[in-house]
């Protein structure tokens, strides 16, 4: 398999060589079982220049499948080595370029890639120290104890966002802007207003 380009941390282009993708078939490759930061957010350039770095285009690399070979969304979900055989899926996540999640029933290498998480994490590495989470607005403070509620967004006449629990989705795999609220498991809604991919 060749690597034709880069679209985010997570996401990458590649042309089949028989084996996993077919040959010749371009397609889209989802990294599993991580997260990198959606366009735009903390840290997703420098997410997205580590994967370039690792998988730089016109290279070659060896894939594995797990349970599920593709999403809803057309993408082949993958786990990719390099051709210096690191592993990009592990890697990305140890260096704190991008976050361990899991979405069954593809969990083949979940072990290795949340050790990776807590390792990044103890070490303080990318993004676990460069994005501070933000904390959670709070409504009242000592000095204001009956601030009122903010005002709900109206919602505007877009589509739903991506449900929880299918593999996570960025805004590249979307055709445009969707609504989604207050619940936003993708993180797909950067300024809090309910609508996610605004950029896009």
């Amino acid at each position: 398999m060749v690597v034709l380009r880069i679209i985010d941390g997570d996401t990458l282009e590649a042309r089949g060589d028989g084996g996993v993708l077919p040959k010749d078939a371009v397609a889209r490759v989802r990294l599993l079982e991580i997260d990198t930061p959606e366009r735009g957010a903390c840290f997703a350039d420098d997410a997205t220049a580590r994967t370039a770095t690792l998988l730089p285009p016109g290279s070659r690399i060896r894939a594995e499948r797990d349970v599920e070979l593709t999403d809803r969304y057309g993408r082949y979900l993958l786990y990719v080595w390099n051709e210096q055989g690191t592993f990009v899926n592990e890697s990305l996540v140890r260096s704190g370029h991008a976050e361990a999640v899991l979405y069954p029933p593809n969990d083949k290498y979940w072990a290795k890639i949340s050790d990776a998480e807590d390792a990044a994490q103890q070490a303080g590495a990318g993004l676990w120290t460069a994005c501070p989470e933000q904390p959670e607005t709070s409504i009242s403070t000592p000095d204001t104890p009956d601030a009122p509620a903010p005002d709900t967004p109206e919602r505007p006449n877009l589509p739903d966002g991506p449900p929880a629990g299918v593999p996570d989705v960025d805004c590249s795999d979307l055709p445009g802007p969707v609504w989604v609220g207050s619940d936003d498991p993708h993180r797909l809604d950067r300024d809090g207003d309910g609508i996610g991919c605004e950029a896009n």
